[in-house]
């Protein structure tokens, strides 16, 4: 490839005015009519999202990667972004929320906004338009002037009839000078379920194949898919000093990573940055296996759904014993969220069934009816742990309807953020021997000592 044509990144960003307007749906659908048409697809996710990049990596056949401009500086952002847009064909980045919607009020921290002007990237804008009319047009102009945001193309999701449609798209291309590329008609059969914490994970979701292939259809039926294809074309040029390095070390170690229907959050770049520094991965099951893979320096706990599992994760006592007898023996683990519950010593549902998990830790989960420190914020370490040495800062995000009470006081980290403009501080996370756990879930290129820290641990082990 000339030195010209690496430069060259089709590229398209997928937003909303709000959240609930259909970007999720939109992209689904937008990734699966490109790939019918046997082009190479590179999703992306703007913010700490789990669910979305699932059903991308689905469709696509390709790793769905975050992209989040609070976690992450600038610069990290576009190394991301280059490595794995490079030799595909289109790389479509679904937006978080609205527009503008981040970190606090600041527009451009956090938001698709933000991303959308570190890539470099046009925007698509998906939204519903019920009860307006030309007023549609007024809300993309603000959305467009407010912070000069390159929106190329517009969607119209779910109009009322034809004649209302054709009085938006009218009055948008007159009065804002975008053009509107089509829209989604009211259709049965595409809804994604949700639960308490989102939507229904694409690996528990009934006709996976039957909705994206629906979906698929509907695109090319209303959507003109050329337009994208060609306004993503035309992006700018890339800068080539942003192309990052793609070498890793050779594999050293095994570490084993759970992973089933219970506990499948995590984000990719965190599995590759494990595996950048010399592991293997062994994949496991907390509901089937009954022991943790043979050989393994290290144990990783990602978030899911322990509490809607919780009676098939409970009922496995062989893998919880051999996981306490593991921890004894001083294997490095690290549990987030959902992992972090897992650890501890049991769960009660809301009906008040309380069922036996790990218990390396002593605290007991308790779903609760609204969000515990929802949101992002900063962590420090207070001691050294498997992942923390003793003032270790990085940034996280949390979401999670539920709180572990616990016996001690013996806190990890110091946790801090900003709340109604005041500083809110309190302190998380466990240690006992080796295992660390916390609820906030962390994004190892925002701070790479945290990698090494665990790798370091399980280098450790390995020795010994």
């Amino acid at each position: 490839m000339d030195e010209k044509k690496r430069g060259v990144l089709p590229r398209l960003v997928i937003s909303a005015p709000a959240s609930g307007s259909g970007k999720t749906t939109f992209s689904m659908g937008l990734m699966a009519a490109y790939c019918r048409q046997g082009l190479s697809v590179q999703p992306f996710k703007v913010g700490p999202d789990y669910i979305d990049p699932a059903f991308h990596t689905a469709i696509t056949g390709r790793n769905s990667v975050n992209l989040d401009g609070w976690m992450l500086d600038e610069r990290s952002i576009k190394q991301m972004f280059v490595r794995y847009a490079q030799g595909v064909d289109l790389s479509l980045v679904e937006g978080v929320m609205g527009l503008y919607d981040g970190y606090g009020d600041d527009p451009f921290q956090g938001s698709t906004a933000g991303i959308a002007r570190i890539l470099d990237a046009p925007i698509v804008l998906i939204m519903t338009a019920q009860g307006m009319a030309a007023s549609a047009a007024a809300v993309l102009y603000g959305l467009k002037e407010f912070g000069k945001a390159n929106i190329a193309g517009v969607i119209i999701n779910q109009p009322s009839s034809p004649n209302h449609y054709r009085t938006i798209k009218q009055a948008v291309e007159n009065h804002t000078g975008i053009k509107v590329a089509g829209f989604l008609p009211k259709t049965s059969g595409v809804a994604l379920k949700s639960r308490h914490l989102g939507l229904v994970q694409s690996s528990e979701t009934e006709n996976l194949a039957g909705i994206v292939d629906r979906l698929a259809d509907l695109m090319q039926d209303h959507i003109d898919l050329d337009f994208l294809l060609t306004t993503a074309k035309q992006s700018p040029l890339w800068d080539r000093e942003e192309l990052p390095s793609c070498q890793s070390e050779p594999e050293e170690m095994n570490i084993a990573i759970a992973w089933d229907k219970a506990f499948s959050f995590y984000y990719y770049e965190n599995l590759e940055i494990l595996r950048r520094l010399g592991a293997h991965l062994k994949f496991f099951s907390p509901i089937h296996d009954i022991s943790v893979p043979e050989d393994c320096s290290g144990v990783y706990f990602g978030g899911g759904y322990p509490e809607v599992f919780a009676e098939e994760v409970a009922a496995n006592t062989l893998l919880k014993k051999d996981i306490r007898e593991k921890a004894e023996a001083g294997l490095p683990m690290f549990g987030e969220c959902g992992g972090y519950m897992y650890l501890n010593r049991s769960f009660t549902r809301t009906d008040g069934k309380t069922f036996e998990f790990v218990g390396i830790f002593d605290g007991a989960t308790v779903l609760t009816e609204r969000l515990q420190h929802f949101g992002y914020l900063e962590l420090e370490g207070l001691v050294d742990t498997v992942m923390f040495q003793k003032g270790d800062r990085i940034r996280a995000h949390e979401f999670h309807k539920s709180l572990i009470q616990r016996t001690d006081v013996d806190y990890c980290v110091k946790a801090q953020k900003i709340k109604n403009g005041q500083m809110v501080e309190w302190q998380c996370g466990r240690a006992y021997k080796n295992v660390f756990g916390m609820y906030p879930h962390i994004y190892f290129p925002s701070n790479m000592n945290f990698a090494h820290n665990f790798i370091s641990r399980c280098r450790e082990y390995q020795r010994k």
